[in-house]
């Protein structure tokens, strides 16, 4: 393992590994311990040797920037829709000739996609899991993490190997190939913070729109402490505490105090402010109160839901046929916006190689007549 957190030995590495035909890459961040997370180490596998780069030092990046736009070398991740999403915000890197392997396990149709139970089955390896959730922006790394982080790149190009010739016996790489296609064209795109961020709280579709308002107030509140602390929200406190006060309309100390989800040393720091906050959201006028949630769209049409339940037969039936998981076969959102525009060419998100395996039979129960 090569720590680099200078840029001579960066620039002393690059070459050896711009040499290789494949390379590994994985990227950790620090998005459990800060609201605004960044990339903390890049993560580069070649045989014999694994580099982990510290981004957080200040070097210039650019030779990892061309070696993951360099069309000749193969660069296997797994899971990479994030880490190139990040890579992509941070430094405006793109990727091009990407495998991903956890892709691959769903193309194969493995129920545990994960990276520990892919090495466990190709390889018999046992990973300690210990520091998914570590703190990767904490300087120096303790040697038991760095290992761990190197342990994510480490047999990424020899499982790639293996699954592609896997694939390819199924007569699936083709698919794959579609699919790391659309993975090689992801970019980071910010949120638009429209004001609506609470209603992905769970336990509030019943809730009147007081309550609701209830909940706005402290999820936006909580957003602006988070953001001014660089804490992410659940450490200053949890979705709980939000929905259990809101359900409560909780106005008074005595009535905080007897919500089992809050305890008493939050009371004590927030309680009071928390109150404040309360307290407006219960006086607002009825015309600001946030609205109820709408239905989901398919739920509205009880044609098109009957149609999507149709569909949804015929691929499950397909996807036992092909021990495939029917979500990546065709996943409930392609179904809807089928049965809604019944034209394979208007829905953008279905691939060409869903649309060879099941187009046929999904456009047999959208004919006239059937």
């Amino acid at each position: 393992m090569n720590w680099i957190d200078t840029q001579r030995a960066l620039d002393e590495a690059m070459p050896r590994v711009a040499a290789q035909a494949a390379v590994a890459v994985d990227t950790e961040a620090d998005s459990l311990h800060s609201y605004f997370d960044k990339v903390c180490l890049i993560q580069i596998s070649i045989p014999s040797e694994d580099l982990i780069v510290d981004p957080l030092a200040k070097l210039d990046l650019s030779a990892f920037g061309a070696l993951l736009g360099n069309e000749s070398i193969t660069k296997v991740l797994h899971g990479g829709d994030y880490d190139l999403r990040i890579l992509n915000r941070d430094f405006g890197f793109t990727a091009t000739n990407v495998i991903d392997t956890m892709i691959c396990a769903q193309l194969l149709g493995y129920e545990a996609i994960g990276l520990a139970a892919l090495l466990e089955r190709y390889f018999a390896l046992t990973v300690d899991k210990s520091h998914q959730r570590a703190d990767w922006a904490q300087r120096p790394l303790p040697r038991v993490m760095l290992e761990y982080a190197s342990s994510d790149t480490r047999h990424l190009v020899e499982l790639a190997r293996q699954m592609r010739q896997e694939l390819m016996v199924l007569g699936r790489w083709e698919w794959a190939r579609e699919e790391f296609a659309r993975l090689e064209a992801v970019r980071f795109t910010e949120k638009e913070n429209d004001g609506e961020g609470f209603r992905r709280l769970k336990g509030i579709a019943a809730f009147d729109r007081r309550s609701l308002a209830v909940v706005r107030a402290l999820y936006d509140w909580r957003e602006e402490m988070a953001r001014a602390a660089d804490r992410p929200p659940f450490k200053i406190f949890s979705n709980e505490i939000i929905v259990e006060v809101a359900r409560a309309k909780s106005s008074t100390a005595e009535g905080l105090a007897k919500i089992k989800a809050f305890p008493a040393t939050l009371q004590r720091r927030y309680g009071r402010e928390m109150l404040h906050r309360v307290r407006e959201a219960l006086a607002l006028p009825e015309a600001d109160l946030p609205e109820k949630g709408e239905a989901r769209p398919w739920n509205r049409d009880k044609a098109v839901e009957a149609l999507v339940a149709r569909l949804k037969t015929i691929r499950d039936k397909k996807a036992k046929e092909l021990k495939l998981d029917p979500g990546v076969l065709a996943p409930r959102h392609v179904l809807t916006a089928l049965a809604t525009t019944r034209d394979l060419d208007q829905v953008p998100a279905m691939r060409e190689w869903q649309k060879r395996v099941l187009g046929d039979e999904l456009m047999g129960v959208l004919s006239p007549g059937s």
